[in-house]
């Protein structure tokens, strides 16, 4: 008798326990099993939008959640009253600067791919012929190009003079220092718009792509881009050069009375940086590198990752909830007397929640305060 009166209780507990939980959801079951923090996506917003108002001329941004537009904003200015007033607007394109490297190691990896090449692939088969190779460069693998780690002695400054075809072709010429030690030039993704049509010259739906020169390999890498990756998405009309029919987004100090900056066109420089994109577009491209095959093959979108490659180096943003893929962009203009004309600040990421974040201002943040600790504090102080 005690045994049949311990079952029918156990049996009572067990219907008393399902209904409970049946009445509770999913969303009650989830509670119930865990009291870790909840990211809170309004609250990430705010941490964001109380960072940079009042701190930047202009900002704008876009956030994805699971690959899909979750919200955007903008605030302040695209040129203030002193050039014309025009607000800023999360689809008014600017110059990316460096966050261009992303999109230009997508390519470089779909063309390595369709090649039957890995990471591990020599780089000198597909410069051009007639260029002489110094020291160093016919051991250079595509893996050590896009992830700074050639040794191309090159500046990060005076971009007319160090990422033209002929700048190119001198330092190639001139051979490495230290290969395989890491050092982010700007360099070595601009020799990508020499590289990548060479990939693309042959290949099933090609153009006609005949010897490289200056303005060839400018024309081809960015019709690359546009065919291969943009179109794809859904991204019209993207470019190295300010869009025709509109005013350019300036870039400005924050001293209200300085007038802003146009960096003009980089179409023979590009690369390593000079896209105009909006934020819309950069979270769309964001979206499309993470969760579908129609950029990035599974395999590829892992040897991203895994290497760096259109990414920061490992460490640059670890936080409490793993590690977040990022890279940024930044243009300082310093005028003749040595005086800061106007900065860019910019800034992609991925979050391990799925959380997509393109950001970009068109000045420096307070007293210049790194865009990547903004958004840092406001990820992680949006965990509740």
């Amino acid at each position: 008798m005690k045994r049949i009166k311990a079952n029918k209780l156990i049996y009572l507990v067990t219907l008393i326990l399902a209904a409970f939980l049946t009445s509770c959801g999913e969303e009650g079951i989830n509670n119930i099993q865990s009291n870790d923090p909840q990211f809170n996506m309004d609250k990430f917003e705010e941490n964001l939008r109380d960072s940079l108002d009042g701190a930047t001329v202009g900002y704008v941004y876009a956030i994805n959640l699971n690959g899909q537009l979750n919200r955007s904003g903008d605030s302040g200015f695209a040129r203030t009253s002193l050039d014309g007033q025009i607000l800023q607007s999360t689809t008014k394109r600017m110059n990316i600067a460096s966050i261009t490297k992303t999109i230009t190691a997508a390519a470089v990896l779909q063309l390595l791919e369709r090649r039957g090449l890995t990471i591990d692939s020599l780089i000198a088969p597909w410069l051009p012929a007639d260029w002489n190779l110094g020291t160093g460069v016919g051991s250079l693998t595509f893996k050590s190009l896009l992830t700074h780690r050639t040794g191309f002695n090159s500046a990060n400054s005076n971009f007319d003079a160090t990422l033209s075809f002929n700048a190119l072709r001198d330092s190639v010429a001139t051979g490495c220092i230290n290969p395989q030690t890491h050092l982010y030039q700007n360099m070595n993704y601009a020799l990508c718009r020499v590289i990548v049509p060479a990939l693309w010259k042959g290949l099933p739906g090609s153009p006609s792509i005949g010897e490289m020169n200056a303005t060839s390999a400018s024309f081809f890498y960015r019709l690359y881009i546009q065919q291969e990756i943009f179109d794809k998405i859904g991204v019209l009309n993207a470019d190295c050069i300010s869009p025709a029919g509109e005013q350019p987004t300036l870039f400005y100090t924050n001293a209200a009375n300085t007038p802003g900056v146009d960096y003009g066109d980089w179409y023979m420089i590009c690369g390593g940086g000079g896209y105009y994109l909006s934020a819309i577009d950069l979270a769309n491209f964001l979206a499309n590198i993470r969760y579908n095959n129609d950029i990035l093959s599974a395999v590829n979108r892992n040897i991203m990752r895994d290497n760096y490659i259109g990414w920061s180096e490992n460490g640059t943003l670890n936080g409490a909830h793993g590690e977040y893929f990022n890279h940024g962009g930044s243009i300082n203009n310093t005028g003749p007397a040595g005086g800061n004309q106007g900065n860019m600040r910019g800034l992609i990421i991925q979050f391990p929640n799925d959380v997509d974040l393109a950001l970009m201002t068109n000045s420096e943040i307070g007293a210049d305060v790194s865009i990547r600790t903004v958004v840092f504090n406001a990820y992680e102080n949006a965990w509740e």
